[in-house]
C-alpha cells in the first residue's frame, strides 16, 4: 500500500510537470525536463544525431548506473507511466493470465533502438515511456488544437492495450524497461555466481548461457544496426522538403530522431508547432512542423528573430541548440509572393504591409505599372513568417514555403 502511494504521488508530481499550464513561470522550465531523465532518448539520440546533445543529456546518467545494479527498480517504484499502465490492468482481472501467450519483446526493442541509433537512424525511439507520458500531457497547452492531441495517442492506446491484456506493457514491451534489464544483466551473472561460489567447493565454471546471451546480443545489435541503415537509405530525407520544421531542425533523419514528446511544442511561446498529421510520410507522424497563418486561420503570431526557445527542450537532438546569432543565419523556410492574390499586383493597389512588418528586409519594392510591388530577397528571408501574419489580401497573398532541399541543418 504504501508503494503504491509513492508511485502516486510520483504520478501526479510529473503530470502536473507536464502540464504546466497552472506552474509559475519560474516552475515551467522543470517541466520540460521529463523526457531527459530516459537514457533512452538521451543517449540514443545523441548516437543517431552524431552529436553530444548538451549537458542536459546527463539527466540520463542515474537511471543508466541505476539499471547496473537494480535493473528495473525505476520500473516497479517511479515510473509514471508504468504505474497508469498497471492501474489500467487492474480494471480486468479476469485477463491477467492473458500475457503468458505474448512474447517478450521489450529486450529485443531496446536493442533496435541502439543498434539503429548506431547506424545513424534510430528506430521507434518514440516508445519510450517517459516521452509518452510527456506527449499526452504535452497536448493540453494554449492555443489548445485538435491537433495537438496526436501526441496523445501513445498513453491512451497504452492504457487500452493494458486493460485488454494486464501488464502487457511493462513486462513484455516497454524498451526502456528492457534496456534496463540488458544493462543489470551482467551484475545479475556476477552474483548468481558469486552465491554458487559459496555453496559449491572449488570454482563454478562458466554457463553457457553466457556464451549464447552475448552471441545474441551482438546478433541483435548487429541486426538492428543493418535496419537502421536500411530505414535510413530509404526514408533518411523522405518528406522533408515538404513540411516547414522549427529551428534548428537536421535535415537528415529528423524523422527518426524526434521522439514526439511534445517539449518543442510546448516550448514555443506563439503556439506556432503543431503535429504532422502525414505530409512528411509515415514516418513522420506526430513530429512537430510550423503552423503559420496559411495552415491555421487564427494564427496572427510569427516567429520572432530572437526566440530559440524550441531549439533548446530537444532531448534527442532532432533540434539543435541555436544561439540568436546562429538562428539568423538558418532559414525556417521562404516566402512566396502569389501575384494573382496579391493586392498590388494583381489590384494595383499601393500595399506593402509585407515589408513593414519584415524584420529581416526580405521583401522588396519593384515598379510594376506606376505601383510598388513587394519581391523577396531569398538570400535574407529566414521564413519567420511576419509577412504572412500581416498580409491584409483575402485569400492571403504570402505564404512561408520550405526551403528546396528542407529547412535545418
Amino acid at each position: 500500500m504504501k508503494k503504491n502511494l509513492i508511485r502516486l504521488a510520483v504520478f501526479l508530481l510529473c503530470a502536473v510537470l507536464a502540464l504546466s499550464l497552472f506552474l509559475p513561470d519560474g516552475a515551467k522550465p522543470f517541466s520540460l525536463l521529463l523526457p531527459r531523465i530516459s537514457p533512452l532518448l538521451s543517449f540514443a539520440g545523441a548516437l543517431g544525431a552524431r552529436r553530444f546533445a548538451g549537458c542536459l543529456c546527463l539527466f540520463g546518467v542515474p537511471l543508466l548506473l541505476l539499471a547496473f545494479f537494480k535493473q528495473r527498480w525505476f520500473c516497479w517504484h517511479l515510473c509514471p507511466m508504468g504505474f497508469a499502465a498497471e492501474m489500467a490492468g487492474k480494471l480486468n482481472k479476469r485477463g491477467m493470465g492473458r500475457i503468458r501467450r505474448v512474447p517478450t519483446l521489450n529486450k529485443a526493442l531496446a536493442l533496435l533502438v541502439a543498434g539503429s541509433a548506431v547506424a545513424g537512424y534510430p528506430l521507434l525511439l518514440w516508445l519510450d515511456p517517459l516521452c509518452i507520458f510527456n506527449g499526452f500531457f504535452a497536448a493540453f497547452r494554449k492555443p489548445f488544437l485538435w491537433t495537438s492531441c496526436a501526441t496523445a495517442a501513445g498513453f491512451v492506446l497504452i492504457l487500452i492495450v493494458s486493460v485488454a491484456v494486464p501488464n502487457i506493457w511493462c513486462h513484455r514491451l516497454c524498451p526502456l524497461g528492457g534496456l534496463q534489464e540488458l544493462l543489470g544483466m551482467p551484475w545479475k551473472r556476477f552474483k548468481s555466481r558469486k552465491n554458487a561460489q559459496k555453496t559449491a567447493s572449488g570454482n563454478t565454471p562458466p554457463s553457457p548461457l553466457d556464451t549464447r546471451a552475448s552471441r545474441r546480443l551482438f546478433l541483435g545489435i548487429l541486426g538492428s544496426g543493418v535496419a537502421g541503415a536500411g530505414a535510413r537509405a530509404a526514408l533518411g530525407g523522405g518528406g522533408e522538403s515538404s513540411v516547414l520544421r522549427p529551428p534548428g531542425a537536421v535535415k537528415r533523419s529528423f524523422n527518426a530522431l524526434c521522439a514526439r514528446c511534445g517539449n518543442c511544442m510546448r516550448a514555443c511561446p506563439y503556439g506556432l508547432l503543431v503535429p504532422d498529421l502525414g505530409k512528411s510520410g509515415i514516418d513522420g507522424l506526430c513530429t512537430p512542423v510550423v503552423a503559420f497563418r496559411h495552415l491555421d486561420p487564427y494564427q496572427e503570431q510569427y516567429c520572432f528573430q530572437d526566440c530559440k526557445a524550441c531549439t533548446e527542450v530537444c532531448p534527442t537532438g532532432a533540434l539543435v541548440p541555436l544561439t540568436v546569432e546562429q538562428k539568423h543565419k538558418k532559414p525556417v523556410g521562404i516566402a512566396v509572393v502569389d501575384q494573382g492574390k496579391c493586392v498590388a499586383w494583381a489590384e494595383k493597389q499601393y500595399c506593402v504591409v509585407c515589408q513593414e512588418y519584415c524584420p529581416y528586409q526580405a521583401v522588396v519594392e519593384v515598379e510594376r505599372n506606376g505601383v510598388m510591388c513587394p519581391e523577396i530577397d531569398a538570400a535574407k528571408c529566414r521564413g519567420c513568417g511576419a509577412c504572412e501574419s500581416a498580409c491584409p489580401a483575402d485569400p492571403i497573398a504570402i505564404i512561408v514555403t520550405p526551403c528546396p532541399g528542407g529547412s535545418g541543418k
